[in-house]
């Protein structure tokens, strides 16, 4: 059988059909179809990632860094991570002596107990030794008597807040630090007293008046290379002086108060972020003395735990606020806490979705109201640390 040479023509067919498969080849190469997909479809797969991975994301594309650092990505992205594997945070503070300055260890804890190093730093602000800590979604607030610091331990970032308005009584500074979820934005509310002439630079807390007390209130709502707004004075004033660090429930800010002349019981004050004003409320009537007093934060319902009955019959009570206009309470848990030892938990109760948190005998414990259920979780082995609950954020708070 003869074979017969291929022609010209046939040659220049076979030659156009390799070019135009190469060419559709190279097209689809080109095509981005990753990019092609919905914001949703991006977010549901972003979502997925570690925390890790998604910061390495960041770095392969500008889009994606865009995407990524978005505050309503980072608010979808701290919400599951808080809802499925919500961690505790153990802050250490170590005093240097020699340098004056502080050591800050942060470590955490998951619910089966595995531990993870964060962060460690140094700061030459010695007072960080002894500072008193807000863990808030996702990041922690951190304030001493003269400064107030941000940081974000899954980052390893600490930042100090602009400078405040100067108190003539730097140790009686109160401040609170929350989330508020419709604005997607951090406020840090800091009060101050403000004398017409500071001629003492510490006063005692009986020489203090209601008129010398003033509030500021700082926003937080920039990402990457993050910029702070100014601190903005309230013109409210405070009927009451606060006693504790204040806790966000629903949009508002509770603090304790101390007691007013006319009022036998402490008061319960709260800030409204929507109207800026403020408020007293009265507590429970079985509420007495001046111990263990908090407010919780459950299921978006001001609690107040009722530490001086719990220290008289191992018992602990909850009141929820139904209405904080006419000031109605009501107690809906009673939970039994005699087989632990009241001398051997500490009086520091917290909350996470729908269980108590409190410390025994170096674990923390975790009471589960639905099923009225106890576990357990090796805490860190010093006693006094300072723990909250953590979830890992993507929220960027620059350089110092």
């Amino acid at each position: 059988m003869i074979l017969q040479k291929p022609n010209k023509k046939m040659k220049i067919s076979v030659v156009r059909r390799k070019r135009s498969s190469e060419e559709e080849e190279g097209d689809y190469a080109n095509i981005d179809y990753f990019n092609k997909l919905s914001d949703d479809v991006i977010s549901s797969l972003f979502l997925r990632c570690t925390l890790k991975s998604l910061s390495m994301l960041r770095c392969t594309s500008k889009l994606w860094n865009n995407f990524i650092t978005a505050p309503s990505f980072l608010h979808s992205h701290l919400t599951q991570s808080t809802q499925n594997g919500p961690k505790l945070l153990f802050l250490e503070r170590i005093c240097l002596y020699r340098s004056e300055s502080s050591r800050l260890r942060f470590v955490s804890i998951d619910m089966d107990g595995n531990r993870e190093e964060l962060y460690t730093v140094t700061s030459r602000d010695y007072q960080l030794a002894c500072a008193t800590m807000q863990v808030r979604f996702g990041l922690v607030c951190l304030s001493t008597d003269c400064r107030l610091y941000l940081c974000n331990p899954a980052l390893q970032q600490l930042c100090e807040l602009p400078e405040y308005s100067l108190s003539a009584t730097p140790g009686y500074c109160h401040f609170g630090f929350g989330y508020l979820h419709s604005r997607k934005e951090y406020k840090v509310v800091h009060f101050f007293y403000s004398f017409p002439s500071m001629t003492e630079r510490w006063c005692h807390r009986g020489k203090l008046r209601v008129s010398h007390l003033k509030c500021e209130v700082l926003t937080i709502n920039k990402v990457g290379g993050i910029s702070f707004n100014r601190w903005k004075e309230i013109a409210d004033w405070s009927p009451c002086h606060p006693r504790s660090e204040g806790q966000l429930v629903n949009e508002c800010m509770y603090w304790w108060t101390y007691c007013v002349p006319r009022a036998r019981v402490n008061q319960i004050l709260s800030f409204d972020f929507e109207n800026e004003k403020f408020l007293t409320i009265s507590p429970p009537s079985p509420f007495e003395g001046d111990l263990g007093l908090f407010v919780m934060d459950l299921k978006g319902m001001v609690c107040l735990p009722d530490s001086a009955c719990f220290r008289r019959s191992s018992i602990l009570d909850l009141w929820i606020l139904k209405d904080k206009i006419n000031c109605t309470w009501v107690k809906e848990y009673s939970i039994r806490l005699i087989d632990f030892g009241f001398k051997k938990i500490t009086y520091v109760f917290m909350t996470c979705n729908e269980e108590i948190i409190f410390q025994h005998l170096g674990k923390v414990v975790f009471y589960d109201l639905k099923r009225k259920s106890f576990r357990e979780v090796e805490a860190l082995s010093h006693p006094l640390l300072q723990y909250g609950v953590y979830s890992k954020s993507l929220f960027s708070l620059g350089t110092i």
